[in-house]
């Protein structure tokens, strides 16, 4: 497991995991910061548990990762929530929204650590929702817009 808290948790971080069992603080990382390994930390997941801005699902539903989202309750206009119960209503995540303890995220993410089935099957409705060339396709959409993309005639 790799936890990427931010920089202002990690020492408090720090003292809880310091108390792990041996066989678990072998499997845990905990980290401030993810920079440029970020790309292979989440290929190599088999799950994510994330906030659930626009940024982290264009990333998450481009490499087709199940997920479990923590929204971010004091997003503008909650729109972290939508966007998670978004994916959820789709089968590609689950969307843990209100008051967010650790059973409740437990509760959520055990069984779907525990059934490579489901994984499987949330990861291909990401991978459905994602658009690995979006950006792309807008920057052409307005390069069309303003005539400077030529189409080709009938």
């Amino acid at each position: 497991m790799i936890h990427q808290c931010g920089p202002a948790n990690e020492a408090t971080l720090r003292g809880a995991t310091d108390a792990m069992p041996l066989h678990l603080a072998a499997r845990y990382l905990l980290t401030g910061y993810t920079g440029a390994e970020l790309p292979d930390v989440l290929a190599l997941a088999d799950v994510v548990v994330s906030r659930s801005g626009a940024g982290t699902l264009a990333e998450l539903t481009a490499l087709g990762k199940a997920a479990v989202f923590v929204p971010l309750p004091t997003s503008a206009g909650n729109e972290q929530a939508h966007n998670a119960v978004h994916l959820q209503d789709a089968g590609a995540a689950v969307a843990l929204t209100g008051d967010v303890t650790a059973d409740v995220l437990r509760e959520a993410l055990v069984p779907l650590l525990a059934d490579s089935a489901r994984r499987s099957a949330m990861a291909a409705c990401s991978r459905e929702h994602g658009h690995p060339y979006a950006a792309q396709r807008l920057v052409d959409l307005v390069l069309d817009a303003a005539g400077l993309i030529s189409r080709p005639g009938p």
